[in-house]
């Protein structure tokens, strides 16, 4: 088969698009201000502050936003002790209501957030205290001098709100991360052989009737459309791969591969176009 290889510095691809569609979010409500705060946790003794750790291609703090949608959504520096009104008081937005979340829960779902939104407008609450975060209306922050309340019933998960401490809190966080991706996908009829071998980045999107074979590694924002069969081996970063296409032990980076491609094994593609 022959392939030609073109060159180029930008792929064309409309990522956030075909995330929005695959993703299909719920509407949430639009009068709610988040505040994230950053807490490091010195027990992880890297340069890089513990919230920025990435696990699958979103680092924490990432994870943690997800749960909010298109709400606004400040970060502020939080040292464990300070008290949270004086932290939060001189930031508070227009938004009738402010949640507090913490960016060392990167587990925490938005379906929860959905369900203690409607459980704090429901049951008219000035503030509703979580395991890991509040709700509050943002007009009690103004003038509240403590925070009254006992914490609420537990909406979450028993995972929602690990805290990611340490790296062993972070190895079972990066495993739990890693299922819901993987659920995601198989969800949508994607085939994955043997996903102990596989790693998915949270960013990759899949198409119909894809098959994952082992030892495959998917990050950034790659796209895998219909039909492709990916043998064993492949390495694809950021890149396009066509419908209908084969690939085995190839290394694809920044790269767009046309439909209907079969590469040799072991090629590979740095910044380029494949076309059939």
């Amino acid at each position: 088969m022959a392939l030609v290889l073109e060159k180029t510095s930008d792929l064309e691809i409309d990522i956030d698009t075909l995330w929005e569609k695959v993703t299909q979010k719920e509407p949430i409500d639009s009068d709610v201000g988040v505040i994230i705060l950053r807490q490091h946790h010195s027990a992880f003794n890297t340069t890089c502050r513990s919230f920025n750790l990435k696990v699958w291609g979103k680092s924490l703090i990432q994870w943690v936003s997800l749960a909010f949608d298109k709400c606004p959504i400040l970060e502020l520096d939080y040292q464990e002790g300070e008290d949270i009104l004086t932290t939060i008081r001189p930031h508070i937005s227009d938004k009738k209501y402010t949640a507090v979340f913490y960016a060392d829960t990167p587990l925490f779902e938005r379906r929860t957030f959905l369900s203690v939104l409607d459980f704090v407008q429901t049951k008219r609450m000035n503030v509703c205290k979580l395991e890991r975060g509040y709700i509050f209306v943002s007009d009690y922050i103004k003038t509240a001098e403590r925070i009254y309340t006992s914490t609420c019933p537990n909406f979450a998960g028993k995972d929602e709100f690990m805290i990611a401490k340490d790296m062993e809190s972070l190895e079972k966080i990066s495993q739990i991360l890693k299922s819901r991706i993987f659920d995601y996908h198989m969800k949508q009829g994607v085939q994955i052989i043997d996903k102990g071998s596989v790693s998915i980045d949270a960013d990759v999107v899949i198409g119909n009737n894809v098959i994952i074979y082992p030892n495959n590694s998917l990050e950034g924002e790659t796209i895998i459309l219909d039909n492709v069969i990916l043998n064993t081996g492949n390495v694809i970063i950021n890149s396009r791969i066509g419908e209908n296409t084969k690939l085995r032990n190839c290394v694809i980076m920044n790269s767009q591969i046309e439909k209907n491609s079969e590469l040799e094994p072991f090629s590979v593609i740095d910044n380029g176009v494949v076309k059939k």
